[in-house]
């Protein structure tokens, strides 16, 4: 794997985070998947130099993009000697030296990011909807929340654009506001129905007094403690299942699960995520109903799913469920308390995963 920094180096090719990657810089904040924007004094010729296997994705924000596997991160690079401009709004011109740790505030913005107050202003830029999503999500909802003025949206946004886009803002604390802003300005309707049709879901009142999907998964999502990418996919996809369920048996969406996971599959693999990513968090979905009945199943018909390396992010995928419905802790802990038995279980050679004497264990010890 090449040395991202070091090439650059090697090359002497002057390079500068900007945009949302210079914000995340300021702030500290580490993505798990990161996806870096930078903007270089130099050319595509240049980095076809420095670096063996480049792609020219046509995106208006990049001109080159290098991927994770060769560099350890997804690169998206902008080539100012090329014509390209390093961002749209003033947020996006800020930048940071990577070499140096300096920032250059060209607009003015350091007093909002000191502030972590963010206010999205009316644009017609053509990538102002991508950029102030992206960076809309690196900020807190502020107590007097503003309206969200809406953008303009791509023509055909290109998926690489797309999966870019979900990328980074599931990443931050502010994911809810991005996809606000998305949905006011029509976007998640044109290009992300599937998320759209979450509005059409009516919940009860008595169990979600959080409102419908789609308010009741932005409430899901600000329940997580880590932005892991592929539970935060799982997270903001695991009720797409219920516009296109039934009723059956006394349950309103019945099998939801089970169609979701099959639709957020087909979505992140038309994106183009990585097949772990999609399985994963398609096995999420799957089960995301199966914590809540934890405590009355006979341990030994889900032992499987139990021991699954997965399972712990299946549970905080529960967490974050059950919490934006405002109804308590007590079923989530009832759920880790009958989780943290079975894992018990399973680890001691002379009980079975119920907490049951091993009589085979016990014959051979006494051998």
């Amino acid at each position: 794997m090449i040395d991202f920094y070091r090439a650059m180096e090697k090359a002497r090719i002057p390079y500068f985070e900007y945009g949302p990657t210079a914000i995340d810089s300021y702030f500290g904040h580490a993505m798990e998947y990161p996806v870096k924007f930078f903007a270089i004094q130099g050319s595509m010729v240049d980095l076809a130099k420095a670096f063996d296997a480049i792609e020219y994705p046509s995106l208006p924000y990049a001109d080159v993009s290098v991927r994770k596997s060769a560099i350890g991160f997804e690169a998206r690079i902008l080539c100012l000697e090329d014509g390209g401009k390093a961002g749209v709004t003033e947020m996006g011109r800020f930048k940071r030296d990577p070499r140096s740790g300096r920032f250059y505030d060209p607009e003015g913005v350091y007093e909002a990011l000191k502030s972590r107050n963010f206010q999205p202003r009316p644009s017609s830029e053509e990538g102002a909807l991508f950029e102030t999503a992206a960076i809309l999500s690196r900020f807190f909802p502020s107590p007097t929340e503003e309206s969200l003025p809406p953008l303009p949206i791509p023509e055909a946004p290109s998926l690489l654009w797309q999966k870019d886009l979900l990328t980074f803002i599931l990443q931050g604390p502010g994911s809810s506001r991005s996809f606000e802003l998305l949905r006011k300005s029509g976007f998640i309707q044109k290009y992300w129905p599937i998320l759209d049709d979450l509005l059409q879901v009516d919940h009860a009142k008595d169990c979600h007094p959080e409102g419908g999907g789609w308010s009741h998964t932005m409430e899901a999502l600000g329940h997580r403690k880590s932005f892991n990418l592929t539970l935060s996919l799982a997270i903001l996809l695991h009720d797409v299942g219920k516009p296109h369920s039934e009723a059956a048996e006394g349950r309103k969406f019945d099998k939801h699960a089970e169609i979701g996971a099959h639709i957020a599959a087909r979505f992140l693999r038309s994106l183009g995520f990585e097949e772990t990513i999609v399985s994963d968090a398609q096995f999420m979905i799957r089960w995301h109903m199966l914590p809540a009945a934890l405590p009355k199943l006979p341990p030994g018909k889900v032992e499987d799913l139990v021991l699954d390396p997965r399972f712990p992010n299946l549970m905080e995928l529960y967490r974050c469920d059950e919490f934006s419905t405002f109804k308590g802790p007590d079923a989530y802990y009832a759920a880790c308390a009958a989780y943290k038995a079975m894992v018990r279980n399973a680890r001691n050679p002379f009980r079975d995963i119920g907490g049951r004497k091993n009589p085979q264990s016990f014959s051979r010890t006494r051998s």
